[in-house]
């Protein structure tokens, strides 16, 4: 439902599909059939999406998985989705069984249609570009499900396992809603589950389950939206530290920025019994709180974290490459006016070095006009 909702909305915002024409092309199983094909439920119309092994599949190891994954015709960022899919996969499926990822057998997961949706979804998101991708809470499901070690409840262990940290609602249709490879996509695709600002949709798309239920649509709906204002929540995180070292707290910080977040930094305060400490701050997507949170912990032996959800406003921003240095701009989302441009200083540096001038002068001859 999720390739086919994106096949959908692509198509309806115009999006060229020769990438995904030629991913479905380098997909080398055999007899298997992969179609798009125009469906309805309910009275809506959108597209549904199927692959058809033929045959059973073997069982798979993560590397079996990622060697198919780098053979297939799919962008860098495509590549990087799929792969950490697979990755987050490999990690709940050892957690559920006790083993470890190198030894876990890929079974449903591992099957041609796993790979085949995994690498298409993430080569139409990629298609789409969009510069943040929002999702309603999970719905599970209920009821049970057969999958390869007999009768489970649903959510399947898992599936249950990747919802950790995730926003998640009941459902009353017996029958599963969420699977593993679906909460895998968004995990890997770092979806956001807050309320977003106000939005403008462009653009919808519809993916067709292949149950046609008798009191409901069974589809998933897709929305291209552009923001209609400036702004953003996203959740502050603050702890104050009064016992560790400066090494300790610079490579924590170091850590921390690795996690993708939007900012961190530290202030010098006065804590208790008035000891000199420092304040750490972390900015970060909602959808990041728990881990952003929980590495803090881990970090910094910190027993406390306060957090606040808080409205950030944005410019639009793009990017140009000016003499070998990308130049970063700044516009307002409603017009094409620039209101800025600024030089990527590491780019700044790499061209000092390569004609052996200071940095200032690489920016002086540079430097980009208004109306670049």
């Amino acid at each position: 439902m999720l390739v086919s909702g994106l096949y959908d909305l692509a198509s309806d915002a115009g999006v060229d599909l020769a990438a995904a024409d030629e991913l479905l092309a380098s997909f080398s199983f055999g007899e298997v059939q992969i179609s798009f094909a125009q469906a309805a439920r309910h009275g809506i119309s959108g597209r549904s999406f199927s692959v058809d092994a033929g045959i059973d599949q073997p069982h798979r190891h993560l590397s079996d998985v990622l060697a198919i994954i780098d053979e297939l015709a799919l962008s860098k960022r495509a590549r990087k989705w799929s792969i950490a899919a697979f990755d987050c996969l490999a990690t709940a499926e050892a957690k559920v069984h006790n083993s470890s990822r190198e030894q876990v057998h890929f079974h449903e997961v591992g099957a041609v249609d796993s790979i085949v949706d995994i690498c298409m979804a993430s080569c139409l998101l990629d298609l789409l570009n969009p510069q943040k991708v929002y999702c309603s809470p999970i719905p599970v499901g209920s009821g049970t499900v057969h999958c390869e070690h007999g009768e489970m409840p649903v959510p399947a262990p898992a599936t249950l396992e990747l919802l950790k940290g995730l926003p998640s609602c009941g459902f009353d249709l017996l029958s599963e809603r969420a699977t593993p490879t679906g909460v895998a996509l968004l995990r890997a695709w770092q979806v956001d589950f807050s309320s977003r600002s106000a939005a403008i949709t462009k653009h919808v798309g519809y993916g067709m389950g292949s149950n046609d239920f008798k009191d409901r649509g069974n589809f998933l709906r897709v929305q291209l939206e552009e923001l209609a204002n400036e702004s953003e929540c996203v959740v502050e995180l603050r702890t104050m530290v009064d016992d560790q070292t400066g090494e300790v707290i610079g490579h924590a910080l170091e850590k921390l920025r690795q996690q993708q977040i939007l900012e961190a930094y530290l202030l010098p305060v006065m804590a208790k019994d008035s000891r000199p400490g420092f304040e750490i701050v972390v900015i970060c997507d909602i959808c990041q709180q728990h881990d952003v949170s929980r590495l803090m912990f881990e970090l910094l032996g910190t027993l406390g974290i306060r957090n606040t959800v808080l409205e950030r406003s944005t410019l639009k921003r793009s990017e140009f490459v000016q003499h070998g240095v990308r130049h970063k701009i700044r516009m307002h989302s409603d017009s094409e006016h620039v209101i800025g441009a600024k030089a990527e200083f590491k780019d700044v540096v790499v061209e000092s070095e390569k004609s052996k001038d200071y940095p200032r002068q690489v920016l002086d001859r540079i430097k980009p006009s208004d109306d670049a």
